[in-house]
C-alpha cells in the first residue's frame, strides 16, 4: 500500500493549473504517489501540451513518485449523462482526449466522479454539495432543501443510459490499456455503495472499479470500512478524508469520527494494495496538515500490517 496525495491540496483556492509547485510540494513530503486533474477546458485545450506533460513527468519521477491516477473533474464530463445523443458525442470525444492525456502522463487509472441527472437544479452549482441547505455557496440560507427536478424525469430510463455511457467509457479506457474508476458523491446517479454494486450488476468487467472517497461515503452515512468490505476488489483507489458527522467533512484523518483502525483492517481484509491518497483541500497551513496527517496514516498502516 502506498501513500499519495492530490496535487489539489496545493492549488487553493480552487483546482487549476499550474500543478508543478504542486508536485513540489508532495514530493517534498515523502509521498509515494500524486494525482493530476483535468480541472476545466483550458486544462485540456492548453496546459496539458506534449512539453508539459514530459515536464510533469519528469518532476513526478524526480521524487521516486507513480501517478496513481488522472481525475476527469465534472464539469468537463457531465455530458456523460446527457438523454440527448448529440451532447454524449461530444462527450465521449472530449473524455477520450482526456484519457489520452492521462495516458501520456503515464497512468495506467482514469478517475471520475459519478454524473447526476442532467437539468437538476439547486442553489448553489456543484449539486453533490447540497446535502444540506445550511451550507456555504448559496446566497442565502433556506429552511429546507429545494431541488428542481426535470418533469420528464425517468429514473430507469436514465440508469439504463448512463449505463450505456460507462460502458462506452470503460471500452476507451481499455483502447488505452487503462482502467476505470468512478467516485461516488451525494446526489449523483451512482452515489453510495448499493448503487455501485448496482452498476457492477449491469457491467461485471473486471477493469471497472471504485475511487472510494471517506468523507463522502460518510455524508451519505454509510461505514467506510462495511463500504470497503462490500465493495471489496473493486476497489481500485482510496481518498482519505474525515468528518465530523454534522457539517464538516474537509477534514484530515484523525480529526473526526472516522475508525482509520478498522478502515485499514478493512482494506488489509480484501487484500488492498494499492494507492490510499489524501484529498484535503482549503487549509491555511496545508504542508503542515497534511503532513500531520500522513504521519498519523502511515502510523495506523505500521500498526495494522505489525
Amino acid at each position: 500500500m502506498k501513500l499519495g496525495c492530490a496535487v489539489w491540496c496545493f492549488t487553493a483556492p480552487a483546482y487549476q493549473a499550474p500543478y508543478e509547485a504542486a508536485i513540489h510540494t508532495i514530493g517534498k513530503l515523502g509521498f509515494e504517489a500524486v494525482e493530476l486533474i483535468a480541472h476545466n477546458q483550458k486544462d485540456v485545450d492548453v496546459y496539458y501540451t506534449k512539453d508539459k506533460i514530459k515536464e510533469l513527468r519528469q518532476i513526478i519521477r524526480g521524487y521516486g513518485m507513480e501517478l496513481s491516477e488522472f481525475a476527469l473533474y465534472t464539469e468537463l464530463t457531465q455530458g456523460l449523462a446527457s438523454m440527448e445523443e448529440e451532447v454524449r458525442e461530444k462527450a465521449f470525444q472530449n473524455f477520450e482526449k482526456m484519457v489520452g492525456i492521462g495516458y501520456e502522463l503515464g497512468t495506467d487509472m482514469i478517475n471520475m466522479v459519478s454524473n447526476w441527472v442532467n437539468d437538476y437544479h439547486c442553489p448553489i452549482s456543484y449539486l453533490p454539495n447540497y446535502w444540506s441547505p445550511f451550507l456555504g455557496g448559496a446566497q442565502f440560507a433556506e429552511l429546507t432543501q429545494n431541488m428542481e427536478i426535470p418533469e420528464d424525469y425517468d429514473g430507469e430510463q436514465i440508469w439504463n443510459q448512463y449505463m450505456d455511457a460507462l460502458r462506452r467509457c470503460l471500452d476507451i479506457c481499455r483502447k488505452y490499456g487503462m482502467r476505470f474508476n468512478i467516485e461516488g458523491h451525494a446526489n449523483v446517479i451512482v452515489g453510495n455503495s448499493d448503487a455501485m454494486m448496482r452498476m457492477f450488476d449491469r457491467i461485471p468487467d473486471e477493469d471497472l472499479g471504485i475511487n472510494v472517497d471517506t468523507a463522502w461515503h460518510m455524508i451519505q452515512r454509510e461505514y467506510v470500512p462495511m463500504v470497503i468490505e462490500k465493495l471489496g476488489k473493486r476497489v481500485f483507489h482510496m481518498h482519505l478524508r474525515d468528518g465530523d458527522g454534522t457539517m464538516n467533512y474537509g477534514l484530515p484523518p484523525g480529526r473526526g469520527i472516522n475508525n482509520w483502525e478498522d478502515t485499514f483492517r478493512s482494506l488489509k481484509k480484501i487484500g488492498y494494495d494499492g494507492v490510499v491518497s489524501f484529498e484535503i483541500s482549503h487549509y491555511l497551513e496545508p504542508e503542515k496538515v497534511i503532513g500531520s496527517a500522513k504521519t498519523y496514516i502511515g502510523e495506523i498502516i505500521e500498526q495494522i500490517n505489525g
